[in-house]
Order: C-alpha cells, then sequence, then structure tokens
C-alpha cells in the first residue's frame, strides 16, 4: 500500500482489524489522519499542523462531520473534540491551538471510507493504520 498514487483504487480491506477494535455488534476500525509530507521535505520536527481547531471543524463540516454538543464525558476531562459523522467519529486535541493529527474511529466502513477519501483527496492528508504503520495517501 505505500506509494499509492493518486487516482489509483485504494481498498480499506487491505488494512488489518484489530480484535481490541472489535464488538458485539459490528466491527470498528480505527485510522489516524496526517498532513501528507513528502520525505525529502520532511524536516524531523515532527507531525506538521493540518490547520487550527476551528480551520479543521469547518473542513469536516463540509463532510457533514460536527459534534454533537455534549460537554461531559471522556472527550471534556481530556481535553479532546470528538466530532460525528457518516459511519465515523473522530477525535482530535484541543490542548494545542494547531491539530497535528486526527484519531478517526470507523463503525462503518461503508459510510465512512468515501467520506474520509474525498476529505483527504481535498486537504492532501493520508490516512494511516495505527497498528501496521500503512499509509494510504489520495
Amino acid at each position: 500500500m505505500p506509494g499509492l498514487r493518486s487516482g489509483e483504487a485504494v481498498s480499506l480491506s487491505a488494512l488489518p482489524v484489530s480484535p481490541a477494535n472489535d464488538c458485539a455488534m459490528a466491527k470498528s476500525r480505527q485510522v489516524v489522519i496526517l498532513k501528507t509530507v513528502n520525505p525529502a521535505d520532511d524536516d524531523g520536527d515532527g507531525l506538521p499542523s493540518m490547520g487550527s481547531i476551528d480551520e479543521i471543524q469547518a473542513i469536516l463540516a463540509r463532510f457533514n462531520t460536527a459534534h454533537d454538543n455534549a460537554v461531559a464525558g471522556r472527550a471534556a476531562d481530556m481535553s479532546l473534540l470528538r466530532l460525528h459523522g457518516p459511519g465515523l467519529v473522530a477525535e482530535f486535541s484541543t490542548s494545542s491551538p494547531e491539530v497535528k493529527q486526527i484519531m478517526v474511529t470507523m463503525t462503518d466502513d461503508d459510510f465512512a471510507f468515501p467520506v474520509l477519501a474525498r476529505a483527504c483527496r481535498e486537504q492532501k492528508w493520508t490516512l494511516m493504520d495505527p497498528e501496521s504503520g500503512q499509509r494510504l495517501r489520495f
């Protein structure tokens, strides 16, 4: 999967499903969204910024992904913003003004993957499987 070129067919089934992420009703899968970086341009200073918290919320809102206005729970305690979208839940830290990565739990691959693929293609983001390190570039 590394080295996919724009326009090539991508299948999420190539990414492994973790038994730890399985639930009784349906399988969920986690991926991380990162800003795509050319290895030649990587300065080694960690992950590049994807944008401000407000910019990321605005981008994801175009893909029918927004918060549910619930303040209580784990997200409030850990400075995480949780956004709900079609077949997915996206979480990212609010402890810094810049978003460096987004953790996405896909609850329904059939709905979530086309949305994620389109967002990644438009924003030049990369999906990464956190267990294997495999990246899908669009």
